[in-house]
Protein backbone atom coordinates (compact mmCIF):
# COMPACT_ATOMS: atom_id res chain seq x y z
CA UNK A 1 0.00 0.00 0.00
CA UNK A 2 1.34 3.40 -0.97
CA UNK A 3 2.20 6.06 1.57
CA UNK A 4 0.04 9.20 1.60
CA UNK A 5 1.05 12.70 0.57
CA UNK A 6 -1.27 15.04 2.49
CA UNK A 7 -1.42 18.61 1.15
CA UNK A 8 -3.39 21.61 2.42
CA UNK A 9 -3.49 25.01 0.77
CA UNK A 10 -5.60 27.49 -1.20
CA UNK A 11 -6.59 27.85 -4.87
CA UNK A 12 -3.00 27.44 -6.09
CA UNK A 13 -3.18 23.87 -4.78
CA UNK A 14 -6.90 23.03 -5.11
CA UNK A 15 -7.37 20.00 -7.38
CA UNK A 16 -10.89 21.27 -8.23
CA UNK A 17 -9.85 24.83 -9.07
CA UNK A 18 -11.76 26.52 -11.88
CA UNK A 19 -11.29 30.05 -13.15
CA UNK A 20 -14.22 32.44 -12.79
CA UNK A 21 -12.55 34.89 -15.18
CA UNK A 22 -12.39 32.37 -18.02
CA UNK A 23 -15.33 29.99 -17.40
CA UNK A 24 -14.86 28.42 -20.82
CA UNK A 25 -11.36 27.24 -19.88
CA UNK A 26 -10.94 23.63 -18.81
CA UNK A 27 -8.66 23.77 -15.76
CA UNK A 28 -8.82 20.08 -14.94
CA UNK A 29 -5.09 19.73 -15.58
CA UNK A 30 -3.09 17.97 -12.83
CA UNK A 31 -2.27 20.22 -9.89
CA UNK A 32 1.11 20.24 -8.20
CA UNK A 33 0.11 18.00 -5.22
CA UNK A 34 -1.02 15.22 -7.57
CA UNK A 35 2.06 15.65 -9.77
CA UNK A 36 4.33 15.57 -6.73
CA UNK A 37 2.59 12.46 -5.37
CA UNK A 38 3.25 10.67 -8.67
CA UNK A 39 6.92 11.63 -8.51
CA UNK A 40 7.10 10.29 -4.95
CA UNK A 41 5.05 7.18 -5.76
CA UNK A 42 2.51 8.19 -3.10
CA UNK A 43 -1.26 8.43 -2.89
CA UNK A 44 -2.35 12.07 -2.89
CA UNK A 45 -4.82 13.37 -0.32
CA UNK A 46 -5.34 16.96 -1.43
CA UNK A 47 -7.50 18.97 0.98
CA UNK A 48 -6.66 22.42 -0.44
CA UNK A 49 -9.62 24.75 -1.05
CA UNK A 50 -9.92 27.85 -3.19
CA UNK A 51 -10.15 31.03 -1.11
CA UNK A 52 -8.89 29.32 2.03
CA UNK A 53 -7.28 31.27 4.81
CA UNK A 54 -4.53 29.87 6.97
CA UNK A 55 -7.13 28.90 9.58
CA UNK A 56 -8.54 26.34 7.16
CA UNK A 57 -5.14 25.23 5.89
CA UNK A 58 -4.04 24.29 9.41
CA UNK A 59 -7.32 23.07 10.87
CA UNK A 60 -8.06 20.85 7.88
CA UNK A 61 -4.73 19.11 8.46
CA UNK A 62 -5.67 18.57 12.12
CA UNK A 63 -9.06 17.11 11.20
CA UNK A 64 -7.59 14.86 8.51
CA UNK A 65 -4.84 13.50 10.75
CA UNK A 66 -7.41 12.64 13.41
CA UNK A 67 -9.21 10.41 10.95
CA UNK A 68 -6.37 8.68 9.14
CA UNK A 69 -3.87 5.97 9.97
CA UNK A 70 -0.79 8.05 10.69
CA UNK A 71 1.45 5.12 9.80
CA UNK A 72 0.33 5.62 6.20
CA UNK A 73 1.51 9.23 6.06
CA UNK A 74 4.63 9.65 3.93
CA UNK A 75 4.69 13.46 3.85
CA UNK A 76 2.52 16.40 4.99
CA UNK A 77 2.75 19.77 3.24
CA UNK A 78 1.15 23.09 4.19
CA UNK A 79 1.17 25.69 1.40
CA UNK A 80 0.22 28.86 3.29
CA UNK A 81 -1.86 31.75 1.95
CA UNK A 82 -2.14 35.49 2.66
CA UNK A 83 -2.40 36.42 6.31
CA UNK A 84 -5.42 38.75 6.06
CA UNK A 85 -7.74 35.98 4.86
CA UNK A 86 -10.11 34.32 7.30
CA UNK A 87 -11.80 30.92 7.22
CA UNK A 88 -14.44 29.64 9.63
CA UNK A 89 -17.18 27.02 9.88
CA UNK A 90 -20.93 27.45 10.14
CA UNK A 91 -24.04 25.37 10.89
CA UNK A 92 -24.44 21.85 12.22
CA UNK A 93 -22.80 20.65 9.02
CA UNK A 94 -19.69 22.75 9.84
CA UNK A 95 -19.51 24.19 6.32
CA UNK A 96 -16.31 26.13 5.64
CA UNK A 97 -16.64 29.79 4.65
CA UNK A 98 -13.94 32.22 3.57
CA UNK A 99 -13.34 35.96 3.55
CA UNK A 100 -10.50 37.68 1.69
CA UNK A 101 -10.14 40.19 4.53
CA UNK A 102 -10.68 39.46 8.22
CA UNK A 103 -12.90 42.14 9.77
CA UNK A 104 -11.11 41.74 13.10
CA UNK A 105 -7.53 42.69 13.94
CA UNK A 106 -4.89 44.26 11.72
CA UNK A 107 -1.83 43.28 9.68
CA UNK A 108 0.30 42.76 12.78
CA UNK A 109 -2.19 40.36 14.39
CA UNK A 110 -2.87 38.58 11.10
CA UNK A 111 0.84 38.00 10.59
CA UNK A 112 1.35 36.79 14.17
CA UNK A 113 -1.62 34.45 13.80
CA UNK A 114 -0.07 32.88 10.70
CA UNK A 115 3.24 32.48 12.50
CA UNK A 116 1.39 30.56 15.21
CA UNK A 117 -0.04 28.27 12.50
CA UNK A 118 3.48 27.64 11.18
CA UNK A 119 4.60 26.64 14.65
CA UNK A 120 1.49 24.60 15.47
CA UNK A 121 1.75 22.70 12.19
CA UNK A 122 5.39 21.95 12.92
CA UNK A 123 4.65 20.78 16.48
CA UNK A 124 1.74 18.62 15.29
CA UNK A 125 3.82 16.82 12.67
CA UNK A 126 6.80 16.36 14.98
CA UNK A 127 4.52 15.06 17.75
CA UNK A 128 3.52 12.14 15.51
CA UNK A 129 6.92 11.86 13.83
CA UNK A 130 5.46 12.72 10.43
CA UNK A 131 7.73 13.95 7.62
CA UNK A 132 6.62 17.48 6.71
CA UNK A 133 7.36 20.61 4.75
CA UNK A 134 5.74 24.02 4.78
CA UNK A 135 6.07 27.20 2.73
CA UNK A 136 4.31 30.41 1.79
CA UNK A 137 2.71 29.70 -1.56
CA UNK A 138 1.72 33.36 -2.00
CA UNK A 139 2.91 36.46 -0.18
CA UNK A 140 2.26 36.67 3.55
CA UNK A 141 1.50 40.36 4.11
CA UNK A 142 2.89 42.22 1.09
CA UNK A 143 -0.41 42.11 -0.80
CA UNK A 144 -2.15 43.97 2.00
CA UNK A 145 0.66 46.51 2.46
CA UNK A 146 0.70 47.26 -1.27
CA UNK A 147 -3.04 47.88 -1.31
CA UNK A 148 -4.89 44.61 -1.82
CA UNK A 149 -6.71 44.42 -5.13
CA UNK A 150 -10.25 43.14 -5.25
CA UNK A 151 -10.30 39.61 -6.60
CA UNK A 152 -9.80 39.10 -10.32
CA UNK A 153 -13.46 38.28 -10.85
CA UNK A 154 -14.71 41.52 -9.26
CA UNK A 155 -12.25 43.68 -11.23
CA UNK A 156 -13.15 41.96 -14.49
CA UNK A 157 -16.87 42.24 -13.74
CA UNK A 158 -16.57 45.97 -13.06
CA UNK A 159 -14.70 46.55 -16.31
CA UNK A 160 -17.61 44.97 -18.18
CA UNK A 161 -20.22 46.94 -16.20
CA UNK A 162 -18.49 49.94 -14.58
CA UNK A 163 -19.71 51.03 -11.16
CA UNK A 164 -18.56 54.54 -10.14
CA UNK A 165 -18.45 53.48 -6.48
CA UNK A 166 -16.23 50.46 -7.15
CA UNK A 167 -12.86 50.56 -5.37
CA UNK A 168 -10.35 48.42 -7.27
CA UNK A 169 -7.94 48.09 -4.37
CA UNK A 170 -7.85 48.62 -0.63
CA UNK A 171 -5.67 51.47 0.52
CA UNK A 172 -3.25 50.49 3.29
CA UNK A 173 -4.01 52.81 6.23
CA UNK A 174 -0.56 52.83 7.83
CA UNK A 175 3.02 53.69 6.99
CA UNK A 176 3.91 50.97 4.49
CA UNK A 177 7.69 51.29 4.69
CA UNK A 178 7.83 51.44 8.48
CA UNK A 179 5.28 48.67 9.01
CA UNK A 180 6.91 46.38 6.45
CA UNK A 181 10.15 46.67 8.40
CA UNK A 182 8.35 45.81 11.65
CA UNK A 183 6.61 42.82 10.07
CA UNK A 184 9.79 41.57 8.44
CA UNK A 185 11.57 41.69 11.78
CA UNK A 186 8.66 39.84 13.40
CA UNK A 187 9.20 36.97 10.98
CA UNK A 188 13.00 37.01 11.21
CA UNK A 189 12.85 37.01 15.01
CA UNK A 190 10.59 33.96 14.93
CA UNK A 191 13.37 31.77 13.55
CA UNK A 192 14.15 30.30 16.98
CA UNK A 193 10.70 28.68 16.92
CA UNK A 194 10.88 27.36 13.36
CA UNK A 195 12.58 24.23 12.09
CA UNK A 196 13.66 26.11 8.98
CA UNK A 197 15.12 22.97 7.41
CA UNK A 198 11.49 21.96 6.83
CA UNK A 199 10.33 25.44 5.81
CA UNK A 200 10.96 25.89 2.09
CA UNK A 201 11.87 29.49 1.33
CA UNK A 202 12.67 30.53 4.89
CA UNK A 203 12.94 33.37 5.86
CA UNK A 204 10.56 34.42 3.04
CA UNK A 205 12.34 37.57 1.86
CA UNK A 206 14.66 37.78 -1.17
CA UNK A 207 17.22 40.09 0.53
CA UNK A 208 17.73 37.39 3.19
CA UNK A 209 17.78 34.48 0.75
CA UNK A 210 14.13 33.53 1.24
CA UNK A 211 11.09 33.55 -1.02
CA UNK A 212 7.40 32.87 -1.55
CA UNK A 213 6.98 29.95 -3.94
CA UNK A 214 4.67 31.82 -6.34
CA UNK A 215 7.22 34.58 -6.93
CA UNK A 216 10.15 32.19 -7.06
CA UNK A 217 8.62 29.79 -9.59
CA UNK A 218 6.03 31.67 -11.64
CA UNK A 219 7.58 35.15 -11.88
CA UNK A 220 10.85 36.80 -12.80
CA UNK A 221 13.04 38.95 -10.55
CA UNK A 222 10.81 41.96 -11.32
CA UNK A 223 7.75 39.97 -10.24
CA UNK A 224 6.46 39.79 -13.81
CA UNK A 225 4.86 36.47 -14.87
CA UNK A 226 7.08 34.07 -16.74
CA UNK A 227 5.75 33.01 -20.12
CA UNK A 228 3.03 30.39 -19.95
CA UNK A 229 3.09 30.10 -16.14
CA UNK A 230 -0.17 31.88 -15.25
CA UNK A 231 -3.60 31.70 -16.86
CA UNK A 232 -3.82 35.33 -17.99
CA UNK A 233 -3.18 38.92 -16.92
CA UNK A 234 -6.63 38.80 -15.30
CA UNK A 235 -6.09 35.44 -13.57
CA UNK A 236 -2.74 34.83 -11.88
CA UNK A 237 -3.35 31.18 -11.02
CA UNK A 238 -0.88 28.62 -12.38
CA UNK A 239 -1.43 27.00 -15.77
CA UNK A 240 -0.68 23.33 -16.35
CA UNK A 241 2.91 24.41 -17.02
CA UNK A 242 2.96 26.44 -13.82
CA UNK A 243 1.59 23.57 -11.75
CA UNK A 244 4.25 21.24 -13.12
CA UNK A 245 6.94 23.81 -12.34
CA UNK A 246 5.75 24.15 -8.73
CA UNK A 247 5.74 20.36 -8.29
CA UNK A 248 9.29 20.05 -9.64
CA UNK A 249 10.47 22.97 -7.53
CA UNK A 250 9.07 21.46 -4.32
CA UNK A 251 10.33 17.98 -5.23
CA UNK A 252 13.87 19.31 -5.64
CA UNK A 253 13.72 20.75 -2.10
CA UNK A 254 12.42 17.76 -0.19
CA UNK A 255 15.95 16.66 0.72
Amino acid sequence: MKKILLVSGDSFSDKNFHTIIHPELDTSWPKWPEILADKLNMECVNIAKSGAGNDYIYEAVVDTLQNIDKKRIGLVIAAWSQCQRRSWQESKQLVWKNSRVDVKGDIFYWTKRTMRYWYSFQVLCERYNLPYKQFQMISLFQGWLNGLFQNDHEIHKNKLNPDPSFIERHIYPGNKKKDEEILTNMVLNYENHINYKNFIGWPLYFPFGGFHVEYKVLRDKNHQPLEGMIISKHDAHPTAKGQKAIAEFVYDRLG
